[in-house]
């Protein structure tokens, strides 16, 4: 199970990377893990890493590897000297686990903020997030007006197959009422998860109904998509938007522009990497490989202050291939998605048309330690081919170094030090982090399920009826009516501000209800194309496909 505020829109997350040969980190747009109550199994665990002792293998290399650090003992007994001094005599009682928590918080504090420890607590959730894989039951839900409602079931989940649909609220979780205030939110989710094979029972209310209902339902491993939308724009341009990079984005890719190119004769693509916070560095640049035809033509190159420079190149291996190309990037486009595009920057190779991203440039890898735990500590810096980097400073307002000149294949200049500069730049005129944004779109959601199940009993059409979908939305009046309705029901003060945001941003708004709307009747790529159908950005990608940089931006 996963929580999202809308059910088509999910928001900017953490995923991790792998480069190469190495377990190597390209994203984190934000330091998402904090160093917590760590169990306490060995203190030799805490106090290697306080003295810089060896690291252990991480598993996922691609070679047996392990990494040696000289140990540093003089400041490694001090350390342990202290901590078992005061374990051992000090007046008052102590915490060993604050103790740890507290020296690995002071090593790490003044390092970069990508820079950190994972509890061996929270070693499980990092895998699902990398491997684009989890074990639950498949549903997309949120608590609406403190309420948990299923958005919808996952295709082919066992939600799915159990009787789930949108709109059920969920009432008791293996005959445990879940509506009590005394049971926390994050309480709720880990009821439902559970071992792969294991059954879980739902007591479920539908929305439009009176009578609960108690469904029986496996847990299994769901697969969440890193490619969610992708669709002909017109009779040569495709669309294909990636939500994240995952360990199988470039075959999902790939398998995705195959049946673009091949049974609807794409060639063009606009490639929607918005709101992407990076991932797999290694699925990126396979990506890149299939843009350029040429081999051996760099794409990117990483080096560090102890790490050599280690260089990314074309394969000269195109299978489909791909004429022009146009990337959408916002200010939550990160890491491995900043590689793309500025990549394609870098070669004129491509259009990179939205609003400046977010400027992460630093390389992670990974090390196990002894107790089930890792590190995850930055190594190095990645350079797109003008030899730019693209990492932004963390503790002041960036301002571009105009006296920092780079120069793209065809002398256009470009500039490093804060993310990629689009070379048409249009903002993203809705903020989906905002308090007010948020409780529209679950709103919205809950008007778009209700507007289903009445009109057209939660049925599900097929992605080819996308245009009498959107010729049957509601007139746009009816929208903003029912909508009011929905939110007169919260308190006069939410009431105020949510009819104020909505005065604010009636064009956004509608956008993504229209798109809701559309999704319910048709699946989560309807989201995408209902969204991207009246959405500024791509209707200017479409405008400038295949058109040279330079005559692009003067438009």
């Amino acid at each position: 199970m996963r929580l999202n505020n809308c059910a088509w829109k999910s928001n900017p997350g953490f995923i991790s990377g792998v480069l190469q040969q190495k377990t190597a980190f390209v994203s984190d747009t934000e330091r998402t893990y904090k160093v917590w109550e760590p169990l306490l199994l060995s203190l030799m665990t805490v106090l290697g890493m306080l003295a810089g002792a060896k690291f252990a293998d991480v598993g996922d290399y691609k070679e047996d590897r392990k990494v040696t650090v000289e140990r540093s003992y003089h400041n490694g007994r001090q350390v342990e000297e202290i901590i078992r001094f005061i374990e051992s005599r000090y007046v008052g009682e102590v915490s060993s686990d604050k103790m740890v928590n507290d020296a690995i918080d002071a090593i790490l504090k003044d390092l970069d903020p990508h820079t950190h420890y994972i509890p061996p607590q929270e070693v499980e959730a990092l895998h699902e997030r990398t491997s684009g894989n989890y074990v639950g039951v498949g549903i997309e839900v949120a608590f609406i007006d403190d309420s948990l409602m299923v958005l919808f079931p996952r295709k082919d989940s066992p939600a799915e197959t159990a009787g789930l649909r949108p709109g059920d609220f969920i009432l008791e979780v293996d005959g445990r009422d879940i509506t009590d205030d005394s049971v926390s939110r994050k309480d709720i989710l880990n009821l439902i998860k559970g071992e792969r094979g294991t059954k879980v029972t739902l007591t479920i209310k539908p929305l439009m109904g009176q009578d609960t209902q108690h469904l029986e339902v496996v847990r299994d491993i769901i697969k969440v998509p890193s490619v969610v939308a992708a669709y002909m724009l017109d009779t040569t341009t495709a669309l294909i938007k990636i939500q994240r990079f995952t360990g199988s984005t470039y075959r999902e890719f790939m398998d995705q522009w195959e049946r673009l190119s091949t049974k609807h004769k794409a060639t063009n693509l606009i490639l929607d990497l918005r709101d992407n916070p990076g991932g797999y560095l290694e699925e990126a640049v396979n990506i890149l490989s299939q843009i350029f035809e040429e081999e051996g033509k760099l794409l990117l190159y990483t080096e560090g202050a102890n790490q050599s420079r280690n260089e990314y190149k074309s394969t000269g291996k195109v299978f489909f291939p791909i004429e022009d190309i146009v990337v959408l990037i916002n200010e939550g486009s990160a890491s491995a998605s900043e590689i793309i595009a500025g990549c394609l920057q870098d070669h004129d190779r491509g259009i990179i048309v939205g609003s400046p991203t977010y400027g992460k440039g630093l390389v992670q890898e990974q090390y196990s330690l002894s107790n089930g735990g890792i590190l995850r500590m930055t190594v190095s810096k990645y350079y797109t081919p003008s030899g730019r980097s693209i990492q932004k400073p963390y503790d002041t307002t960036y301002v571009v170094d105009t006296n920092a000149v780079f120069k793209t294949t065809n002398g256009r200049s470009v500039y490093p030090g804060g993310g990629i500069t689009p070379d048409i730049a249009l903002s993203d005129s809705i903020n989906w982090l905002h308090p007010q944004c948020q409780e529209w779109m679950d709103l919205i959601s809950l008007y778009a399920i209700r507007y289903n199940l009445t009109e057209h009993n939660g049925q599900l059409s097929p992605l080819s009826e996308y245009e009498n979908v959107k010729k049957d939305l509601p007139p746009d009046s009816l929208i903003f009516r029912s909508l009011e309705l929905l939110a007169e029901r919260k308190s006069a003060k939410e009431v105020k501000s949510l009819n104020t945001y909505l005065q604010g941003h009636r064009e956004e708004l509608l956008r993504i209800t229209r798109a809701t709307l559309i999704a319910y009747r048709i699946g989560e790529e309807g989201w995408y194309r209902g969204f991207n159908e009246w959405d500024p950005m791509t209707i200017k990608a479409q405008e400038v496909i295949g058109m040279r940089p330079d005559d692009a931006i003067n438009l």
